[in-house]
């Protein structure tokens, strides 16, 4: 589904048929047994050494190396690390569905190539480009999908304070705000109860807190469309647009 969804395809077949050829030829390589058919799991794709070492030598201008190295690792990957990918990666797909052409997306594979983003690096940056005079908007995303404790969660959240206290983020640019993706509207209370928590701790009025849930992003439609809880210290959170969580004065 996700490589369909990419590749634009309504059809899985011909698809399916590509895979094959590759999986023949040692480029990729696949996850699937009884207990996948049993709870109607689809088959899980990852490429090989081989494979990563010709895509690298067939585009050596536009493949990062770093995160090409990364994917030798793929056959021996955790489940819980492997349903997060496919939650990052569905989440991805549901963001440029909504958003279209309007927002520019990064995965956390590329980020490692930079400097101003924290070691502990968000699973997904965002960004309204630049309109007139106007700066572009950015956004520090994190799927939260139960593959890890809740604690975790909080320290991320505390963890990007601290990043934007030590002046690495560009230097020219705002500084992102920090969105959540829960799992669910249980999680996302106390997550939200947590960013209220380190606003008020932080005494930093440009930073700029928000949830939402897999539901919601999934039941979006439009850009407009508001979906994500702000976090605020003396109003009641509000359901506003992703554009609007951060405002110029």
């Amino acid at each position: 589904m996700q490589l369909a969804r990419s590749l634009k395809r309504s059809s899985p077949k011909a698809i399916q048929n590509k895979l094959q050829i590759l999986e023949e030829q040692d480029f990729i390589g696949k996850r699937y047994t009884k207990s996948y058919k049993l709870a109607g799991r689809p088959a899980e794709y990852y490429i090989t050494p081989k494979g990563a070492r010709a895509l690298e030598a067939s585009q050596p201008d536009t493949t990062n190396i770093w995160a090409t190295k990364s994917l030798y690792k793929n056959k021996t990957v955790s489940e819980d690390f492997l349903k997060h990918t496919i939650t990052v990666t569905d989440t991805a797909q549901q963001l440029r569905t909504i958003y279209l052409d309007k927002l520019w997306i990064m995965p956390k594979s590329y980020m490692t190539n930079y400097s101003f983003y924290p070691k502990w690096a968000p699973d997904l940056h965002l960004k309204i480009p630049q309109k007139g005079e106007a700066p572009a908007k950015h956004y520090f995303v994190d799927v939260w999908d139960g593959s890890k404790p809740f604690f975790v969660s909080v320290r991320k959240t505390r963890n990007y304070v601290n990043f934007k206290e030590s002046g690495d983020w560009e230097e020219h640019e705002p500084y992102p705000a920090i969105l959540a993706i829960c799992e669910d509207t249980h999680t996302q209370k106390k997550l939200s109860r947590q960013m209220k928590r380190i606003l008020d701790d932080s005494w930093d009025d440009e930073l700029v807190f928000a949830t939402t849930t897999r539901r919601q992003l999934e039941e979006a439609i439009k850009p407009t469309d508001k979906i994500w809880l702000k976090v605020a210290l003396d109003d009641e959170a509000e359901l506003i647009s992703l554009k609007k969580l951060i405002t110029y004065v």
